[in-house]
């Protein structure tokens, strides 16, 4: 199953820890959350997490509060469907914001890569999992 959510927040009011927490609790209900960590297309930053379903199915989701506008991509493997890993992967990692935009202040982005320093690339944020200093205490 591919699926993608894509819904206006103008107006709303909505703050984007809110947005992000309520996205990704719909498809970790009834679930084991493998992993749930920041994740970053280009300067948009939100999160990715996947999900091991009481079904035996598995599920790899992609969140981001941007533009006033909620994106949620998620592919998900039904159980007995073999080795699927890859294309829901592939498929929750091809969603691309093209603007050049962000929804990070220069700021913020500063501090993530300052807290992250000597790492060899781009963090998506503070835990980031690949950040060697990890998130400040």
């Amino acid at each position: 199953m591919l699926k993608v959510t894509i819904a206006e927040l103008a107006n709303t009011g909505l703050e984007e820890s809110a947005v992000i927490g309520h996205a990704i609790k719909t498809p970790s209900t009834g679930g084991e959350v493998r992993f749930d960590i920041a994740h970053r297309i280009y300067k948009v930053h939100g999160r990715q997490l996947s999900v091991l379903g009481a079904d035996g199915s598995r599920s790899t989701v992609a969140v981001f509060d941007y533009n006033k506008r909620l994106y949620r991509i998620e592919a998900k493997a039904l159980p007995g469907c073999g080795d699927t890993a890859a294309d829901t992967l592939r498929f929750q990692q091809s969603l691309v914001f093209t603007e050049g935009g962000s929804n990070r202040s220069d700021d913020t982005i500063r501090a993530i890569r300052e807290a992250c320093r000597g790492a060899a690339f781009n963090p998506a944020g503070l835990d980031d999992p690949r950040c060697p200093g990890g998130a400040p205490q």
